[in-house]
């Protein structure tokens, strides 16, 4: 998937409004509502009028170190920890002048700019992580160029504890990985408002998405010809390291490394993850595009009298127990069809109802990624918001 395509994926975040005059122009902007004001007046002596000139200022919505599982997600119910916010206001040309935010201004929710040349296009970017954008005097494509560079890692840090409210204004509270994801919205159009002043007001939505999509992963359990199965660790692989797609982890049966890294991409089994009522998932966000994850599950049990796994652990007469085997979920449905891409701004949830996914001998290897094994399971997906998907056998 292209950049663009990325982005008009997105869905709504924030609202910009501005009003003209003649000489001057005011400009505001919010990250759940944002607006733009701007007036003139005539020019004086004749000479000729000026550029017309914009005062901006963005207002913030308030906003609800180990890796472990999480709640899921319902849809349209995950508010954004801030950690960064940068501005960029682009002209017909795709030049382009960036303005980052100060604690002071992200605690206040608010940031104005006096004087400024009104935009044809207006982005927003919050919580880049490790990876810096270029402010001040910039072009479109630069733009895009350092979002590029935003890593998979810094969307899927610990869960942040603040006992307090920062000096951000983020309220006490757990924050999930899922919060504080890189966000990104544009926009371009702006539509006539009722005027509150007599001066012309118009406003623009602004859309605000993530740029990662989210998995949650559920449990597995016992199917026919195997008296009992747990999990022991579960893995993400095949995934991009970085939103430009330049590089990926993909380990293959041979290359699979004795200590798997990065820690976020793999977690030890947790008995709160239940697939029942009340569950936690084991969580993992991605970057969008055709590079379809795989969720891998580190198993023991018992195989039943007469059954074997794929690699021929079994006896005809008694049970077997097992352990250190696995599981490799290659693939995933979403209303009954192959899922050929992932999404940005989604969650793909599975195996979190029923106990879990149903696994029967046949489907346990003695390795990760057998390449001649492949499990596909059914997933649901929603909007930034949530998916259920379930694994086919």
């Amino acid at each position: 998937m292209t950049f663009i395509q990325s982005i008009k994926k997105l869905t709504p975040f924030y609202y910009l409004n501005f009003k003209t005059m003649k000489m001057k122009t005011y400009f505001v902007a919010a990250l759940a509502t944002m607006t733009l004001a701007a007036c003139s007046k005539d020019a004086e002596t004749g000479a000729p009028p000026p550029a017309a000139k914009t005062n901006f200022s963005v207002s913030l919505p308030g906003a609800l170190e180990t890796y472990g599982v999480e709640d899921p997600q319902a849809a349209g119910q995950i508010a954004p920890y801030y950690e960064n916010v940068v501005v960029y206001l682009v002209d017909a040309g795709n030049n382009a002048m960036g303005y980052s935010w100060t604690d002071a201004e992200i605690s206040a929710k608010q940031k104005r700019f006096e004087q400024v040349v009104e935009p044809a296009k207006v982005i927003v970017v919050a919580n880049t992580g490790s990876t810096s954008l270029l402010t001040g005097p910039t072009s479109l494509a630069s733009i895009e160029n350092g979002l590029k560079n935003l890593a998979v890692a810094d969307q899927n840090r610990a869960v942040k504890t603040i006992g307090a409210a920062d000096v951000k204004g983020n309220a006490a509270g757990d924050y999930l990985s899922v919060q504080q994801v890189a966000l990104y919205g544009e926009q371009t159009t702006f539509t006539s408002e009722t005027p509150t002043d007599g001066h012309t007001l118009k406003k623009a939505a602004v859309e605000l998405k993530s740029l990662v999509s989210r998995f949650e992963v559920g449990t597995v359990k016992a199917g026919t010809g195997l008296d009992a199965l747990t999990v022991e660790a579960v893995y993400v692989n095949f995934f991009y390291n970085d939103y430009g797609q330049t590089s990926s982890q993909n380990f293959s049966e041979l290359t699979w490394p004795v200590t798997y890294t990065p820690a976020w991409a793999t977690d030890a089994a947790n008995a709160a993850v239940t697939s029942q009522t009340g569950t936690k998932a084991y969580t993992y966000q991605v970057f969008a595009g055709s590079l379809i994850p795989h969720i891998i599950y580190k198993v023991s049990g018992t195989v039943s009298a007469g059954y074997k796994l794929a690699d021929g652990t079994g006896d005809a007469d008694n049970s077997t127990s097992f352990t250190g085997k696995y599981i490799t979920v290659k693939g995933f449905r979403d209303s009954g069809s192959l899922i050929s891409e992932i999404e940005a701004h989604k969650i793909y949830k599975m195996g979190l109802a029923d106990s879990g996914i149903e696994i029967t001998p046949d489907k346990i290897t003695d390795k990760p990624e057998k390449a001649k094994i492949d499990l596909i399971v059914a997933v649901s997906v929603a909007d930034w918001t949530v998916a259920n998907v379930t694994p086919e056998i």
